[in-house]
């Protein structure tokens, strides 16, 4: 753990008694009065994307609560009294896992005085598990800025990895409500044949199947098996649609990201990060690092910045003014942007701004 994650979680432990108190005398939230009402099953997801893939499966038979907002910065979430009193009476607790939320979940979910969705309760799912992490650093050092000990935890970035976390949320589901285990088995389904379809293209999907299509981008075979095999005479390439199709024209493009969390994006749909406006995780850029940039660009090496709206823009915008460059402000979460209010219209925003800045010359500068 970095001093910048053990400085943001001592924050939260200072703040958890205090917001403790304040809830001490206040009887627990009982459940509405209808049978009907009772029997749906109380979750609470960390995080917009995680709660948008929870709605999707289970839809009506879940009260669903999500604590972050898609503008916020999701390693920067104050702990309220009012999210303990969201977990005070939830079957499951949502998180992204990876201590991407380690400076406020530990101290809302101990002062809520919920067992079941304490870190090893019943209720608590890490929604990370049986996912493909990357970048897991051999060395924790300070001096390599706010690193996370146990990988990029932007895993949701790659939407391949939606159909694992639907996995899991599913079984989460079944265990705290075996008697709906079929209708959450049936709305993961769901959700991952519009996910196969959304990301493939349905003729795509129809002709080979989605399972048959994850399985070739997972290993990272599909452009070999898109190439090789035909139907009628022509490459199964020629019927990729969905989000990789639409990408496709811009794949191999070369990008700067203003910080380390669009690696899942960028291997899922191949473009080339060359570089980032903060030189390490968490620290902002010096006038040295923004110089080396600017070089860089004018040279031709990128012309795109992908930046996210929580972060700063004083250096994005002087180095867009600066080169010319065009600038990308690229939602993260379900409700990044207003047009982002699911977790497929969240690519459907991402996909189409991309493919816009890399594919044509754009306004310089343009946000």
């Amino acid at each position: 753990m970095t001093f910048a994650s053990i400085r943001r979680t001592l924050r939260g432990r200072l703040f958890a008694p205090a917001l403790c108190g304040l809830l001490l005398a206040a009887p627990p939230v009982a459940r509405p009065a209808g049978a009907a009402e009772a029997a749906r099953l109380r979750v609470v997801a960390a995080l917009p994307n995680l709660g948008s893939i929870a709605g999707a499966i289970a839809g009506d038979r879940i009260d669903l609560t999500t604590i972050a907002v898609g503008t916020q910065d999701a390693h920067f979430v104050d702990p309220k009294p009012s999210y303990m009193v969201k977990l005070r009476n939830a079957d499951l607790l949502l998180i992204n896992g990876l201590d991407l939320e380690i400076g406020w979940i530990p101290p809302i979910t101990q002062g809520a005085r919920n067992a079941k969705i304490l870190q090893g309760g019943p209720g608590y799912v890490d929604a990370s598990i049986g996912v493909r992490v990357l970048e897991i650093p051999n060395n924790l050092s300070r001096a390599e800025g706010d690193i996370h000990p146990y990988g990029n935890p932007h895993y949701l970035a790659d939407p391949l990895n939606a159909e694992v976390v639907a996995g899991t949320i599913a079984e989460a589901l079944k265990r705290a409500d075996p008697a709906s285990a079929q209708i959450y088995d049936e709305g993961r389904k769901r959700f991952v044949t519009r996910l196969h379809e959304a990301l493939f293209g349905k003729d795509l999907v129809d002709l080979v199947g989605g399972a048959k299509l994850s399985r070739e981008a997972a290993a990272g075979t599909l452009d070999a098996f898109l190439d090789g095999t035909a139907l009628g005479g022509s490459p199964l390439r020629a019927r990729l649609g969905g989000w990789l199709g639409r990408m496709q024209p811009v794949k191999g493009k070369p990008v700067i990201t203003y910080h380390k969390d669009c690696s899942y994006f960028a291997g899922r749909f191949g473009i080339n990060v060359i570089d980032y406006v903060e030189p390490k995780p968490g620290i902002q850029p010096s006038a040295k690092h923004l110089e080396e940039l600017v070089t860089r660009i004018k040279g031709g090496e990128a012309r795109v910045i992908l930046t996210r709206p929580y972060v700063e823009h004083r250096s994005t915008d002087a180095l867009a003014e600066r080169t010319g460059a065009t600038i990308v402000t690229l939602p993260l979460e379900v409700g990044g942007t207003p047009e982002a209010t699911d977790y497929f219209k969240l690519f459907d925003v991402v996909v189409d701004r991309v493919v816009a800045a890399l594919a044509g010359p754009g306004p310089a500068g343009g946000r």
